[in-house]
């Protein structure tokens, strides 16, 4: 017979605290790499006009919003091959339904 809700929310959770842990640190990464994302083109289309060293502020934004966007999806990826193998699992799936079927392979 299927347990109860009340037996399945008592039933202690099977992740270790390090999953734990890289859970609550990996919500933060993605919300900060969506804000970077949303505060790039921000400050892009604001702040066309003004300088500094001989470049726009929204050149700027560009020139660190990019990479800070790469490196905190670095982070991510690195994290969740470490610490959260079913989030790895998935990208791999995701990954594997785009790959070509005949790859290109070397002549003999």
């Amino acid at each position: 017979m299927a347990a109860s809700f009340r037996e399945r929310i008592a039933a202690p959770d099977s992740k270790s605290d390090e999953q734990e842990i890289w859970h609550s640190i990996r919500t933060w990464l993605v919300l900060l790499r969506i804000a970077i994302v949303i505060m790039t083109i921000f400050i892009a289309e604001l702040f066309e006009e003004f300088f500094i060293l001989n470049l726009s502020v929204s050149v700027w934004a560009v020139l660190l919003g990019i990479p800070a966007f790469i490196v905190f999806s670095v982070l991510i990826i690195q994290g969740d091959k470490k610490l959260a193998p079913e989030f790895e699992a998935r990208r791999q799936a995701s990954i594997d339904g785009k790959a070509l079927k005949y790859p290109i392979q070397k002549r003999k």
